[in-house]
């Protein structure tokens, strides 16, 4: 795929997302920020076919560090959350054409934030996290996740067929890609899409991390959780493993040409041995 072909891609997304169809912004912002030492913080949750947005909600506005946006960004309507949109006073992003896995992170370029968090659907948060993972942020100057892999090729590793990484740890740790949550800042969103993706059906996490690594240095890390409130996912990963789980439909080897398609781009990976 060629950057012309990405660049159709991401005018295709934002044209779906802001004009053929309904973009349900709500008039009132339901979370604010008053505090000047907080960075501007926009959180996405994503909305595929689970049915887990109501605990999520329920914990993001609960969280120490107060986010200034929420927005729900939802992939065809499988699943009918008007009356949480509406609860909670938030914005919501729905597209009838399915944007996948990339699509959540090509829309935060359209946004006015410093930092992002986004979520996968299988996660609730503990209520000290986003302070913990921002806090993390930066101190290590690196895109923070709620696990993490090192690459190198290795399915073993790469944990195609195991839940997020939950429970107790006591540092930080460098690894080749994060997942199940990212904290960032914006200016490193754009080395995202600045690479041509080896494919869409997979490996967005490892796209992002990649291109920040060889673009501009930035690495990731798999945050600590000292306590379980500042742990990424409360719910031990309970939520991971049913029939929407994409591990479970997505080929390994298409996941290790994710890592061969950067080798050759001339990342190194994390060398363990």
């Amino acid at each position: 795929m060629n950057i012309r072909n990405i660049k159709l891609l991401m005018y295709r997304f934002l044209s779906v997302a802001f004009g053929r169809n309904k973009l349900a912004r709500s008039p009132v912002n339901a979370i604010t920020n008053n505090s000047q030492t907080q960075p501007n913080l926009t959180v996405i949750l994503t909305q595929y076919k689970r049915k887990n947005l109501a605990k999520q909600l329920e914990s993001v506005f609960k969280q120490s560090l107060v986010a200034d946006k929420v927005i729900v960004f939802q992939n065809e309507k499988h699943v009918d959350i008007s009356e949480l949109i509406s609860f909670y006073k938030i914005e919501h992003v729905l597209s009838s054409h399915n944007t996948k896995f990339f699509g959540r992170f090509a829309f935060c370029l359209s946004l006015n934030s410093n930092y992002f968090i986004v979520l996968d659907d299988d996660i609730v948060p503990g209520p000290k996290c986003f302070e913990n993972y921002i806090n993390e942020c930066n101190r290590l100057s690196g895109i923070i996740g709620g696990n993490g892999r090192i690459a190198e090729l290795n399915i073993n590793k790469n944990a195609l067929h195991a839940p997020p990484d939950t429970g107790i740890r006591t540092q930080s740790r460098l690894v080749d890609f994060v997942g199940h949550m990212w904290v960032f800042k914006k200016e490193w969103l754009y080395d995202m899409f600045s690479i041509p993706p080896s494919t869409l059906d997979t490996g967005e996490d490892m796209h992002f991390c990649f291109s920040a690594k060889l673009k501009s240095g930035i690495n990731s890390y798999a945050c600590k959780q000292e306590d379980p409130s500042e742990s990424s996912d409360i719910s031990n990963g309970r939520h991971a493993t049913d029939q929407h789980s994409s591990y479970k439909k997505t080929s390994s080897e298409l996941r290790i040409s994710v890592e061969r398609y950067f080798q050759t781009l001339g990342l190194q990976f994390i060398d363990e041995n």
